[in-house]
């Protein structure tokens, strides 16, 4: 298997990305400078980030320092932290003068000063002299609240007592010094330039977020320093919308101003294309069977290079991989080829993400894993081809498995449709075939899906497999608490929740960005509230249930998954508005599957659906 954390090997070919971070910190006159590596959960910016930080971190001249607020999450301020943390690298890492050891007290006084200011509102007077910074907290009532607690008297005393030369400082006046003394400790420890890196910051709440950013600019954009920020875009403009709830209208976009005064630079990492993610797991594949680590170092580097010279269209696959690797043995040849069966599916599906790819690879390694442990040896491309349906068709992979458990591990259903969708000479020759089969119609909208189509007909073919024992390790999938949030990606993520809340402002407008989903997340999405809808004691009104209408609605794809859904519900526990969103969705695409499910509902011990269903019929 394969580590999940960042990596310095460049099996992607990161290049041109990492040259145009490292050509603006090393351009004098860009300093200060802010730039952002944006790019989805899994897409390589951590990794990025970590070949830019390898290239300063021998520099003598250079102080490079890595950051990680999501570390410090819910445990103190996001501004003292990261000030605090910079000075104590610039401490431990430097030899000081006297003079530098009397700036470098100013300044981690002044970071105290600030964490307790922010903590504590003393006397009730830090909303008012921090300005902006200190509104970002308090709403208006909370001032307007906090203004009869004041001590007027006693603040007006201590300012003008002056005991000692900071009692009668302000934040603002600690931000400005701040700013002073620290650029007098960069030059006073002859600092060529000061490279912070922030990785994960996607990962924290909206006021660490905006905190870690406000301290960069508030406090530390300085002369000589880079600060580069690794984030998804979208959670930061997220963050930002959060933080201004109070601006109306769509049309402002906040979020993207705010972070355009932040960030100078924008530096986005696009999904990889088809020819970029099979040489990605080609190269995985390579270094997994490679017994010589600084051999395949040499051999990687000499495929990036390649790719270079050659240009877009260089793929390292079963053509050519064999002009730079030696097959060692048959699992690595079988992985190649596995590699060519499963990236067009894993490209459009995964949006190109090298972290979820990895992960799907992992897990095809782990259940053989657990397999062999049992004595059992599982087929690896048969067992890739299943948990592609296990991953973006999951109420089929669920139907699937409860055929074969009644059938020995054997899916007659699985021979009926590879014998339909076989290459024919003729459109005739097929209406023919698919007459002499006659499949029930929840099962017969399984071909009116071009995704499943496709799967039936790929390689290896499944009608005479033994599925059992791949089915079994499975399990973790076929289980309600198996609903695993960390397949889905943020973007995933964001529009489940705004599924499920309760304004309908909300909902109304994620349902209209669902149809930019890829396939796994909306997939995932669906599995998500599939699950939810499982545990839920009554529909009336659940919003999950009616989300996957909506999600259906939006991802045609899904319909054939929604037919499957219905027809294994039980029917006693449907609400009555089940036959209305039933109808809305398929009457005019799926009639038959439709009409089959009014005529079971029809039956129902639930009198009014049964009620509902035949009207519906007639």
């Amino acid at each position: 298997m394969w580590n999940d954390n960042e990596s310095l090997s460049d099996y992607i070919d990161y290049s041109h990305l990492l040259k145009a971070v490292t050509t603006i910190i090393d351009t004098d006159d860009l300093l200060p400078c802010s730039i952002g590596i944006y790019g989805d959960w899994g897409s390589g910016k951590s990794s990025l980030m970590r070949m830019a930080e390898k290239k300063y971190e021998d520099d003598k001249d250079i102080l490079v320092i890595k950051f990680n607020g999501w570390l410090f999450e819910g445990y103190e301020d996001a501004k003292s932290v990261l000030m605090g943390r910079i000075v104590d690298e610039i401490i431990s890492k430097r030899k000081f003068s006297e003079k530098a050891i009397k700036y470098a007290a100013k300044l981690l006084k002044r970071v105290d000063w600030i964490k307790v200011a922010g903590s504590s509102l003393k006397y009730g007077m830090s909303f008012l002299t921090l300005g902006p910074v200190g509104l970002a907290g308090v709403s208006l009532a909370d001032a307007m609240s906090k203004i009869k607690d004041i001590d007027y008297e006693n603040y007006i005393k201590e300012k003008q007592q002056k005991e000692t030369e900071d009692s009668d400082e302000t934040l603002r006046s600690n931000i400005q010094e701040f700013h002073k003394n620290f650029e007098a400790l960069i030059e006073e420890t002859n600092i060529k330039k000061i490279i912070v890196f922030i990785d994960d910051l996607d990962r924290c709440s909206p006021d660490t977020i905006i905190g870690t950013l406000e301290a960069i600019k508030l406090f530390l954009f300085t002369k000589r320093t880079a600060f580069v920020i690794g984030a998804d875009e979208r959670l930061i403009k997220y963050a930002v919308k959060r933080r201004f709830p109070e601006v109306p209208g769509e049309n402002l976009e906040v979020g993207r101003d705010y972070l355009e005064k932040l960030i100078q630079y924008p530096i986005r990492i696009p999904p990889l294309n088809v020819i970029e993610l099979t040489t990605y797991v080609n190269l995985l594949f390579s270094q997994l069977y490679s017994t010589d680590a600084e051999e395949f170092e040499t051999i990687r580097d000499r495929v990036m290079q390649t790719k270079i010279t050659k240009g877009f269209d260089f793929t390292l696959d079963q053509s050519n991989i064999s002009d730079f690797f030696k097959p060692s043995n048959t699992d690595f040849d079988d992985a190649i080829a596995l590699c060519s069966q499963i990236i067009p599916v894993l490209n459009t599906g995964l949006n190109g993400n090298p972290r979820q790819t990895k992960r799907f690879l992992n897990t095809i390694l782990i259940r053989i894993s657990m397999a062999s442990a049992k004595g059992i040896t599982l087929k690896r491309r048969v067992l890739a081809k299943l948990m592609l349906l296990e991953y973006f068709k999951p109420e089929t992979f669920t139907h699937f498995h409860d055929i074969q458990a009644e059938n020995d591990g054997q899916i007659p259903l699985i021979e009926q449709l590879e014998s339909i969708t076989s290459v024919t000479t003729s459109e005739e020759e097929k209406e023919d075939e698919n007459g002499a089969v006659e499949l029930p119609p929840e099962e017969k909208i399984l071909l009116e899906d071009d995704w499943i189509t496709d799967w039936i007909q790929s390689e290896p073919k499944l009608a005479r497999e033994n599925l059992q024992t791949y089915f079994y390790f499975s399990r973790d999938k076929l289980t309600i608490s198996a609903v695993n949030l960390q397949r889905m990606t943020p973007k995933a993520q964001e529009a489940f929740k705004k599924l499920l809340s309760e304004s309908e402002a909300v909902q109304k407008n994620v349902i209209k960005t669902l149809g930019t989903l890829s396939t796994s997340e909306a997939a995932s999405i669906f599995e998500a509230l599939t699950q939810k809808v499982r545990q839920e004691e009554n529909l009336s009104n659940s919003r999950a249930f009616k989300a996957l209408f909506d999600l259906s609605r939006e991802k045609t794809e899904l319909k054939s998954q929604i037919v499957t859904f219905l027809s294994k519900y039980p029917d006693h526990k449907l609400p009555l508005v089940a036959t209305t969103l039933t109808e809305g969705l398929l009457k005019n695409s799926h009639s038959e599957a439709l009409e089959q499910l009014l005529i079971s509902w029809s039956k129902s011990s639930n009198s009014g659906l049964a009620k509902l269903a035949k009207n519906k019929i007639k």
